[in-house]
């Protein structure tokens, strides 16, 4: 990989970001439920190929103290900035090099989890090759790699948009100037549309309009810049995909999400269709999954062409997992006896009916404990001890619960976990965040929770909060310093812009809005037991 005279990523900066679903857990988890046995999460070395800043390496390394990390990217500034973050958080489990992919080697050892995210489609040729090799030659025998990369057929529309702002961009040479430009000529062309509602039903400006959308949902200008704008951008057919990576020695195992893999949810000439396919064309039968979806981006995961894959899901399987859901009942008051069906919906339009007692009761405990994730034996216990002795539970019951559940991870409805992160979402006397939020904090209203999510603090006043929370101080400490905050800044209001003087309303009022905002803090998972760690 040739280095050129200066590198754009050195030259405009790229902002790292917590990607969940490169996480060691993530990954043990799908290698887990396909039958092999992964390196446990909480001692494992993971390999990042392309890790700019640290922003989805470092949150890893502090999250797990006992595994080790190494994160290599050609943009030396980017490194260094990370490195930075490294050494001020105190994290000794984390390596991050200014080093060229082609010339990494066996010299670093074997690694059980590989990540490169937002790589594969952006570089040349060879170095996509070297990719390859390295998950071959570093990988432990039931070691994982995570590759994503732009797909067609959904990438030719996203192309269009490329390659008219390419071409509406020639003349600059200012990175952020073609951004704007070349957004600013998706909108012009939206122009011609009198209405949103026109441009929909317009072939063209349907298309035109989810670009846009896709342009705009960015966090930073730079990301287009990089990822829509960059010299090189190469899509791939899936099976063009696995072909390369067969060559190599490596076999598809998974997608990093779970459901994305599911046929259920089509008519059933398209499940038959699907259906003919046996596990030993699985590539094909993600071909056609790619064509109905119009897929535009994958995150695919690898593992050695002779790793034992079984592919063959057992529900039984669920027992070895940790459980997390964000779903809700629809009724009001669910009823938990059998033959009462009850409605569970989460994100991303999941859902789920049953009128099974052990599944409705261990569905509303995962409801409210989300954040939190549940191991198979509390989930059950509760969940039995919630019916109570009046409605019976046959010994079959726990079985037929895990083939639910498998079902409703299938839907995205739960997330199955191999690893439970160490949060808290009960607020102590002296609370203490993780000490990566409260840093972040200091510079961004954005910040990683120990989940290994991106979360938004909303106000001034929660991020002052969020940094206090050290463990040092109890609620009237916090209060003082949150008053003097406040006082620097021109005091406090009411709802209705009107000035407090009163210092025992002022108080209060913080006092309330103290503990309002430690329950949410509670909720983002950012909450830690102590300080360690």
């Amino acid at each position: 990989m040739a280095v050129p005279a200066i590198n754009v990523y050195d030259a405009v900066t790229y902002v790292g970001y917590p990607f969940p679903q490169t996480h060691p857990d993530r990954l043990a988890t799908l290698a887990t439920l396909f039958g092999l046995r992964p390196a446990p999460v909480t001692g494992c070395r993971v390999l990042e190929l392309g890790c700019g800043d640290g922003g989805n390496l470092i949150p890893m390394a502090f999250g797990l103290p006992e595994s080790s990390f190494l994160g290599v990217d050609l943009a030396a500034s980017a490194v260094a900035r990370g490195r930075a973050i490294a050494a001020e958080i105190g994290l000794s489990n984390i390596d991050l090099r200014c080093a060229d992919i082609m010339e990494l080697g066996q010299g670093y050892g074997k690694f059980d989890y590989i990540v490169a995210h937002g790589i594969y489609s952006w570089v040349p040729s060879e170095v996509r090759e070297r990719i390859l090799d390295l998950c071959r030659e570093l990988l432990t025998p039931h070691g994982v790699a995570y590759i994503s990369y732009n797909t067609y057929p959904g990438y030719h529309l996203r192309k269009v948009a490329r390659e008219m702002m390419l071409f509406h961009t020639q003349g600059s040479s200012d990175p952020l100037e073609q951004v704007e430009q070349g957004i600013a000529l998706i909108k012009l062309l939206l122009l011609k549309f009198p209405s949103a509602e026109a441009a929909s039903t317009d072939l063209y400006g349907a298309l035109l309009k989810e670009q846009l959308e896709h342009l705009t949902e960015y966090r930073h200008p730079e990301s287009v810049y990089h990822d829509d704008l960059s010299e090189v951008n190469t899509p791939f057919y899936f099976h063009q995909f696995a072909a390369q990576a067969e060559a190599h020695g490596l076999r598809y195992l998974a997608e990093a999400d779970y459901f994305e893999m599911q046929d259920y949810i089509y008519p059933p000439p398209v499940s038959e269709f699907l259906g003919r396919f046996g596990d030993d064309q699985i590539v094909l039968k993600e071909q056609y999954l790619d064509f109905l979806k119009c897929r535009v981006f994958r995150q695919t995961l690898l593992c050695h062409h002779e790793a034992p894959v079984d592919r063959r899901v057992d529900a039984r399987r669920l027992t070895n997992f940790h459980l997390a859901s964000q779903a809700r009942p629809v009724s009001p008051q669910p009823e938990l006896h059998a033959g009462a069906v009850e409605e569970f919906r989460g994100p991303r339009g999941a859902k789920l009916q049953t009128d099974h007692s052990l599944a409705k009761a261990a569905l509303l405990h995962l409801g409210e404990a989300w954040p939190r994730a549940i191991g198979w034996g509390e989930l059950t216990g509760v969940a039995r001890a919630s019916i109570g002795g009046e409605i019976a539970v046959a010994d079959e019951d726990e079985f037929i619960l895990a083939e639910i559940m498998l079902a409703a991870a299938k839907s995205g409805l739960i997330q199955l976990h191999v690893y439970s992160p160490q949060f808290v979402t009960g607020v102590s006397d002296r609370p203490v965040a993780s000490r990566l939020a409260r840093m972040q904090a200091g510079w961004s209203r954005t910040v990683t929770n120990l989940l290994h999510k991106n979360v938004e603090v909303d106000d001034d006043l929660g991020l002052l909060l969020l940094r206090l929370l050290d463990g040092t101080r109890d609620r009237a400490a916090l209060c003082d310093e949150m008053l003097a905050f406040i006082e620097r800044n021109g005091g406090f209001t009411r709802a209705d812009g009107s000035v407090v003087s009163d210092q025992r309303e002022m108080r209060d009022m913080v006092a309330n809005a103290i503990e309002a905002n430690l329950q949410k803090i509670a909720r983002m998972a950012l909450l830690k037991g102590s300080e360690r760690g």
